[in-house]
């Protein structure tokens, strides 16, 4: 956990013993609160740069909030419908295992200098919750990928959804792409 950009690279590999490591690993803590932090602001930059500063802050904003939903929900879905005898689910080490999960996401920054945001706002988040899968398999020791698989898809579309609200709310108060 030493080096954030050779773990970054890692989580992106979809590298199952990188997770193990991060789940038995608390100290992989702080590593996972930068990577939310650059996920954040690449999304806010690179989605909605030409909307102006205001939609470049609600939208960071609202990226950090959609994460936690995410996480949260595969935490709490996936401690409850997931439930493997015998183990403990620990919250922290699903959050930063999510954490990681949005490793992809930091390329939305190329949005800023590429017509293709929304090609790029899906493929990352395609890989993101194929990064996802690896590393809450890891946390929640299930051996069954396709109830991973569905959690993560599920519990992203409830993330995307609330986050598509948020802007939409925070636009229309903000006056956001109103002339």
């Amino acid at each position: 956990m030493r080096n954030l950009m050779g773990s970054m690279v890692r989580a992106a590999k979809l590298d199952p013993a990188f997770f193990a490591a991060v789940v038995a690993e608390p100290k992989s803590h702080g590593p996972a609160v930068w990577v939310v932090g650059f996920f954040a602001i690449a999304t806010g930059f690179g989605t909605f740069s030409r909307a102006g500063a205001t939609a470049v802050n609600i939208c960071t904003i609202t990226a950090l909030i959609a994460w936690y939903v995410w996480a949260f929900t595969v935490f709490y879905a996936g401690s409850r419908f997931l439930r493997v005898p015998g183990h403990q689910v620990d919250r922290k080490a699903v959050m930063r295992v999510m954490a990681f999960a949005c490793v992809p996401g930091i390329l939305r920054i190329a949005g800023l200098f590429l017509p293709i945001s929304l090609g790029l706002f899906w493929g990352t988040a395609i890989w993101s919750i194929m990064v996802a899968v690896v590393g809450v398999k890891q946390a929640l020791q299930v051996q069954s990928t396709n109830r991973v698989v569905l959690l993560c898809i599920t519990s992203w579309l409830a993330a995307t959804f609330f986050q598509g609200v948020l802007i939409v709310v925070m636009f229309a108060a903000f006056g956001v792409g109103a002339t």
